[in-house]
């Protein structure tokens, strides 16, 4: 089963970080497509390591590190990925998987969580 977000729910989690941003807070994102490949963000302050799983990697907990930016626990990575629909979550010390807090799509992972959708348009 697939979660689609409205164009409208889509905005207002898009306003939301405005705000947040404006307030010196970080909120979570979705991934966004950017020249150099999809960037992913999550913030969680009390992981020791965030690793990128997902359909491009064979859902590897370790091939897809992210980086820790400064100390309030947002961690990033740029990934090239061809044109698609690609499924993702995060690994937080290896061992906890977790279901992207914000997504472009979500699709249901078998496990009883869900797999974040990023699509890559050509």
């Amino acid at each position: 089963m697939r979660v689609k977000l409205s164009r409208a729910f889509a905005a207002a989690v898009v306003a939301a970080m405005v705000s947040a941003s404006c307030a010196g807070r970080i909120s979570p994102a979705a991934p966004v497509v950017t020249p150099a490949g999809v960037r992913f963000v999550l913030m969680n302050p009390d992981a020791r390591g965030v690793a990128l799983a997902g359909s491009f990697n064979q859902w590897s907990a370790a091939s897809h590190p992210l980086a820790r930016e400064g100390s309030r626990g947002v961690w990033t990575i740029v990934v090239a990925l061809p044109p698609g629909e690609h499924l993702f979550m995060y690994v937080v010390d290896g061992t906890q998987w977790i279901s992207p807090p914000v997504a472009e799509d979500y699709a249901d992972d078998g496990f009883g969580a869900k797999n974040g959708v990023v699509v890559v348009r050509p």
